[in-house]
């Protein structure tokens, strides 16, 4: 059973961030209740507007569309309506917009500004390069000797991004109930990706400094009951019984208590080829029909296609979108570069001229 969201209606959010970490922070507000204005430079629009992200971005949200060159005359029109603003700027592109963080904090006091970095240093930079320079990349390795992979999901810009930036948003908002204070949040992704790294620091720690090898200790295959294994037809499943129990238990189920010795072998050779054998001998959908229904952590590697047709998934993938709450969720296409420019002139007394 879920738990419902506290919405959070009455809450107007600026939203001047491009890309995808920024924006996907005005989303996952947006679903949870607030009202959302995306700004974006007229007459083209944001960059991204013509693929399928600025859909699964900008849906319910109001789009506001100005020539770049007005905004700095704007804000005096806008922020003081708006609860929390969503950047992504560099020090020298928020002093051209006048957005500096001393000024905002004393024109607008009860403003909460959100900036993502990808350094601290402002350098530019994208989903590799912050988890190449914070050490989490090394750890993703095949092999001791291998290069590191490509992840194909983007851990950086969802997790040292949008994911940090959102939990120090909700924070400032509880403090400025208590203090009537706003603030302006810096954060650096590369940063907030080492603040995370606590199975890393785990290691690091155990170790008396030193990590063992990629692909050689718990959490990178070095234990055969946490692992990727190929099945028959060239699928995959995951074995992630850490737990004794979780890997008697799947044993014992499927009729081998012999492997039982075997999973916490660890870097063992021999005990990975047994596994290794053991999962080569079924095709994926045997598994799947054998493993449906326990719990033993022992799961199929599903595409998105596939998990995106799971029961579990109906309240997340909804009409082509991915939505963060069941109830909040505006599922529609966003309209064209200021859909919404009337409705918040007239609610807002902005001038014709910000417009031209």
């Amino acid at each position: 059973m879920s738990v419902p969201y506290v919405p959070l209606h009455g809450l107007r959010v600026l939203e001047v961030g491009r890309l995808l970490p920024a924006p996907l922070v005005g989303t996952f507000l947006c679903d949870l209740g607030a009202e959302v204005i995306k700004l974006e430079p007229a007459p083209q629009g944001d960059k991204t507007r013509g693929t399928p992200l600025f859909s699964l971005l900008a849906r319910g949200k109001r789009l506001l569309s100005l020539p770049s060159a007005n905004w700095p005359a704007a804000w005096p029109y806008l922020l003081p309506h708006t609860d929390i603003l969503i950047l992504n700027h560099r020090p020298a592109t928020l002093s051209a917009l006048h957005l500096v963080p001393e000024t905002l904090l004393t024109t607008y006091p009860h403003l909460i500004t959100v900036n993502l970095l990808g350094h601290e240093d402002g350098r530019p930079g994208h989903d590799l390069n912050f988890l190449a320079e914070s050490g989490v990349l090394d750890r993703l390795r095949p092999a001791p000797d291998a290069p590191p992979i490509v992840p194909g999901f983007l851990f950086g810009d969802l997790l040292g991004g949008t994911a940090s930036a959102l939990i120090r948003v909700l924070a400032a908002l509880y403090q400025r109930e208590k203090t009537g204070r706003g603030a302006f949040l810096t954060l650096a992704i590369t940063t907030e990706m080492l603040r995370w790294s606590y199975a890393t620091a785990f290691l690091y720690l155990s170790g008396e400094g030193q990590v063992p090898p990629p692909s050689q200790e718990l959490f990178s295959g070095g234990l055969p009951a946490y692992r990727v294994y190929r099945t028959k037809d060239h699928r995959y499943m995951v074995a992630a019984a850490l737990e004794s129990h979780f890997w008697e238990g799947f044993c014992q189920h499927i009729g081998r208590p012999d492997l039982i010795p075997l999973g916490y072998a660890l870097n063992d050779p021999a005990a990975h080829i047994a596994i290794e054998a053991l999962f080569q001998s079924k095709t994926f959908s045997e598994w799947e029909a054998l493993l449906r229904e326990t719990a033993f952590c022992v799961s199929p590697v599903y595409t998105f296609a596939e998990a995106i047709q799971q029961p579990w998934a109906a309240s997340v993938w909804r009409e082509k979108f991915l939505t963060f709450s069941d109830s909040q969720a505006i599922l529609t296409e966003p309209g064209a570069p200021g859909t919404d420019n009337a409705r918040l002139r007239e609610s807002l007394s902005l001038p014709a001229d910000l417009f031209a």
